[in-house]
């Protein structure tokens, strides 16, 4: 064989290898069946007790390739002398403004009484359509985070968060670049099992660690599928099914706390959960 040959041969097998590869990174998941949910009365996020849980009534709206483009309903803060952290409220509106691949989320308040933080996150989505990138401007320029999501057959397995601005002296012993790495782990089902987030000093653990764990899954579809952009339903959109407990764990050096919620949904007589 001549050596053209060869390197063409050789060329042909590695392009073969980086598409096969390339696909497996970002297949683009099938949500064909996934429905496309506009309204919704309970809140899978569970962050807190409102004062007022009867009111509860998010609606969601969509583009002309389902894509979600804005919820509207959100919570405003409580003192805590009330006895509540917070109170329902459907004139607050979260917002997703797409151009090409990069997409621009912002909280909104529509009225002039009360004034509410942007909370401005920017992504930039894969090829499929996923997350790829994560970006989290602050005020104080050395706290913006960027985040890396990186995947395998379609699934989030590693979420890298650093700080790109932070300064860095090298030559002090007691300085390090801080980051943190969040994996992710999956049953038969695809649905989400565990997460194990860890804080890293020069690329070694040390500080916090986190392991958050996700039980007691339903065979229903999954109502959240599309909502991956809003920070509040993040983690219930990687999954096929819902789960209805949350156990998350904080190792800090020599001290251990453990908080754990629970959910209880509504089916009908499919076993499918009930959303309005």
């Amino acid at each position: 064989m001549s050596k053209t040959i060869k390197h063409f041969f050789t060329i042909l097998v590695a392009g073969i290898c980086l598409a096969s590869c390339s696909n497996s990174d970002e297949d683009v998941p099938d949500t064909t069946t996934d429905p496309l949910v506009k309204q919704m009365k309970f809140d899978g996020a569970n962050n807190g007790f409102p004062v007022n849980p009867s009111e509860i009534n998010f609606s969601f709206e969509y583009d002309n390739t389902k894509r979600l483009t804005k919820k509207v309903g959100g919570y405003l803060a409580l003192g805590a002398a009330t006895g509540f952290d917070r109170i329902f409220s459907d004139k607050l509106y979260t917002s997703l403004v797409y151009s090409s691949n990069k997409v621009t989320v912002e909280n909104f308040y529509d009225s002039d009484i009360y004034a509410v933080s942007k909370g401005t996150i920017y992504y930039t989505l894969n090829s499929a359509n996923l997350i790829a990138e994560k970006e989290v401007p602050n005020t104080i320029a050395i706290n913006a985070k960027k985040q890396v999501y990186k995947y395998a057959e379609g699934k989030l397995t590693q979420v890298v968060t650093s700080y790109p601005n932070m300064t860095y002296y090298p030559e002090d012993p007691t300085d390090y670049v801080l980051t943190f790495s969040e994996k992710f782990f999956y049953d038969a089902n695809n649905n989400l099992t565990k997460t194990e987030y860890t804080e890293l000093h020069n690329g070694k653990s040390e500080g916090e660690r986190i392991v958050r764990t996700f039980e007691d899954y339903d065979t229903s579809y999954n109502p959240f599928k599309r909502m991956q952009l809003l920070e509040d339903y993040f983690y219930r959109s990687l999954s096929r099914n819902n789960f209805r407990k949350y156990t998350e764990t904080l190792y800090y050096y020599d001290t251990v706390s453990t908080k754990e919620m629970g959910w209880t949904f509504v089916y009908d007589t499919q076993g499918n959960i009930v959303v309005n």
